[in-house]
């Protein structure tokens, strides 16, 4: 998969901070039969790791080449089901951060059950269209869920803010 991706004319794009998305419509994400979900690549690899202060898992998954101008992005991917891994150590909000981006739309009854879970036991509070975590971590966390009509991100964030 990542031959014919950087086969194709506009594979260049790819190299582009906001080009991810680009590159897995050129890759077919969006029809890949999915073997697990979006939100449990996020989960094992962006989220656990973030809640308990360590790096994201990036093992197993290609390098892209980096950003020149954005060289603090870094992108894995992409997975058979054609999600990215977006590694940020220099974002716009907070310290670093970790997404799973791809084409398409979920919402899991996982996702569902994990938000439930977390605002019965008061580990994340709602700040707009984040979900903040609530004096159990420090730095603290924020995660979203980022969805147009073509595509989903989800993201954690490790604050600068302590409890």
């Amino acid at each position: 998969m990542i031959k014919t991706l950087a086969q194709n004319r506009g594979a260049q794009a790819c190299r582009y901070m906001h080009a991810s998305l680009f590159c897995m419509a050129l890759i077919g994400g969006a029809g890949a039969a999915q073997a697990g979900t979006a939100w449990d690549m996020f989960v094992a690899r962006c989220l656990d790791p973030f809640e308990h202060l360590t790096l994201a898992v990036t093992e197993g998954l290609q390098a892209q080449p980096i950003d020149q101008m954005h060289e603090a992005r870094l992108v894995y991917g992409p997975t058979p089901e054609g999600y990215l891994l977006v590694l940020d150590e220099a974002p716009s909000v907070g310290v670093r951060t970790c997404a799973v981006e791809f084409v398409g739309k979920e919402m899991t009854q996982a996702e569902a059950a994990w938000r439930d879970e977390q605002f019965a036991k008061n580990l994340y509070v709602p700040d707009g269209d984040w979900l903040v975590s609530n004096e159990w971590i420090d730095p603290g966390v924020m995660m979203r869920t980022k969805s147009t009509d073509t595509h989903t991100t989800y993201v954690v964030v490790e604050t600068d803010v302590e409890s």
